[in-house]
């Protein structure tokens, strides 16, 4: 993901992780990415991602319905996290201010995305290619978070809809002992669905 600021997060707030387990047992999940700005994210690492439509939350708008709005796609992602913005754009090398050493990030301008597990139940809507939105918050649960300081740029190649990449996030879920879904089983469900 082109940062050394990435985090994996073992569970979201235990009474939706509970559901989401159940859920997941029962039609499969996939991952997707999750943009936002960084003011935002205090709150969804705490709270988990809520469907913000039509409130005084929502930043964004909604053209394809009320719902988190997701996609398989980083570059998708990037630019909800408003990564293009402030130093991104500047063509001028910026001299970083002296700060403590202690401190975990240096910069003042950050942006973040997240990787997030999603139920492939019929609450998520592929609505294209890069726009996926799921409809119930307990469908969805951020599970890696990656954080850029000035002028960082993430990678644009990582689509999750390759099963190369599926593959390396179950294996670092499946290294942290979180039971994961694997693969055939997740197809089956999906055919299951479909079927």
């Amino acid at each position: 993901m082109s940062t050394p600021h990435q985090f994996l997060l073992l569970s979201s707030p235990p009474a939706q992780e509970k559901e989401f387990q159940e859920l997941k047992a029962q039609y499969g999940s996939c991952f997707a990415f999750h943009g936002s700005s960084i003011e935002n994210w205090h709150a969804i690492i705490r709270q988990g991602l809520i469907v913000a439509s039509g409130t005084k939350f929502q930043i964004n708008g909604a053209a394809h319905g009320k719902g988190i709005y997701l996609s398989p796609l980083s570059t998708y992602s990037f630019s909800y996290s408003r990564m293009g913005h402030h130093l991104h754009n500047l063509q001028t090398p910026v001299a970083k201010p002296s700060v403590d050493k202690n401190r975990f990030l240096s910069s003042s301008h950050l942006n973040c995305i997240a990787l997030c597990e999603v139920i492939q139940s019929p609450e998520l809507h592929k609505k294209t290619n890069e726009i996926w939105v799921v409809t119930k918050e307990s469908h969805i649960c951020t599970r890696f978070f990656f954080v850029y300081e000035d002028g960082q740029v993430g990678s644009s190649v990582v689509d999750m809809t390759h099963s190369k990449w599926c593959r390396l996030v179950e294996d670092a879920l499946a290294s942290c002992f979180m039971p994961v879904v694997p693969s055939r089983a997740r197809e089956q469900a999906h055919l299951n669905r479909t079927s």
